[in-house]
């Protein structure tokens, strides 16, 4: 009876730690871009000290460098979702987020983007690549030169932000991936957009909005998900 006891107990333990282990697994994709790279390597590098562990794709102009560069196994193709709790983008070109944004996939980085997010994954990207205002593109001289410009880029993030994407820099991500200085949202909002990850910081039961305020169909299902009923006035 002991030793059926110990038995069991050996193998819930391993369950649970199979659990924790899968809930940290990921898969990073990285655009043709290399704006916020080197900050980004560096968060990766606090998440593997967190305990996460990923695979990885990138685009070809990438790939050579950053297999040197990680730690991890390159996903095989075709790349799949079935191991990764999280996919996190840490360089965003603005060529996959304009896709993203249009809902255009025709490449497998827009390809396995867009399957995360009809299957509600998580994804967290890193906008240096596309914020119009990213320290990089200014170091480098890639400001954009008209207010057109600059607006079709925020248009791309804002229409990421809608379905769901979380966005944060390429030195913070570890921070965004964590959760960590996030602040809960407040329990009423008089204008902006209200997001995924604004709904998941809500707390209390009914979060009041402002009849101008963007409530994006991510952030509603949240809500809708956690029993938060939402005021509108």
């Amino acid at each position: 009876m002991d030793l059926d006891r110990i038995l069991i107990d050996l193998l819930s333990d391993r369950i649970v730690a199979e659990l924790v282990a899968r809930r940290r697994r990921g898969l990073l994709v990285f655009g043709a871009t290399d704006l916020g790279l080197d900050a980004a390597l560096a968060s990766l590098s606090s998440l593997a000290k967190a305990g996460w562990s990923f695979e990885w794709t990138a685009e070809a102009a990438l790939r050579d460098g950053l297999a040197a560069r990680l730690d991890w196994p390159e996903a095989a193709a075709p790349v799949t979702l079935s191991r990764a709790a999280l996919v996190l983008v840490p360089a965003l070109s603005l060529s996959l987020a304009a896709k993203l944004a249009l809902g255009i996939a025709d490449d497998p980085l827009s390809q396995i983007l867009t399957e995360a997010l009809d299957r509600g994954r998580r994804i967290v990207a890193a906008r240096d690549g596309v914020c119009p205002a990213a320290r990089d593109r200014l170091a480098r001289g890639l400001a954009p030169a008209t207010e057109a410009r600059r607006a079709l880029m925020r248009d791309h993030l804002q229409a990421l932000a809608a379905q769901g994407v979380e966005l944060g820099w390429a030195a913070t991500l570890a921070a965004t991936v964590e959760g960590a200085g996030a602040a809960a949202a407040p329990a009423q909002q008089d204008s902006g957009i209200f997001g995924a990850r604004d709904a998941r910081a809500v707390t209390g039961t009914t979060l009041r909005l402002g009849r101008a305020v963007l409530l994006t169909p991510a952030a509603a299902d949240i809500l809708a998900a956690r029993g938060i009923a939402i005021s509108r006035g």
